[in-house]
């Protein structure tokens, strides 16, 4: 969570993306990955991208890299210039 947008999530974000993480598994539903990794974290992604927006059918959970390919052609300058998380999709 970038510290701007912090704000926008609900107080109980936190319990919100441990639900979504044990409901699907710890798996990544972009590759597969089971479980957080070091330097690739599940992180829970929102569809329409409003972070108060939190119905489960709204949420995915993705490991950090498949995250940043979803965010990075929504906000491509923002993830792999401001960022550098380009090295991510090396």
């Amino acid at each position: 969570m970038r510290p701007e947008t912090k704000a926008a999530y609900p107080d109980n974000w936190r319990e919100i993306s441990l639900n979504i993480k044990g409901e699907r598994n710890y798996t990544c539903e972009g590759c597969g990955q089971y479980g957080s990794r070091p330097g690739n974290p599940l992180t829970v992604h929102h569809i329409d991208f409003n972070p108060a927006n939190n119905p489960p059918d709204n949420l995915l959970l993705l490991c950090a890299k498949c995250h940043l390919k979803v965010q990075a052609k929504h906000y491509p300058s923002l993830l792999l210039i401001k960022y550098g998380q380009q090295r991510l999709f090396q």
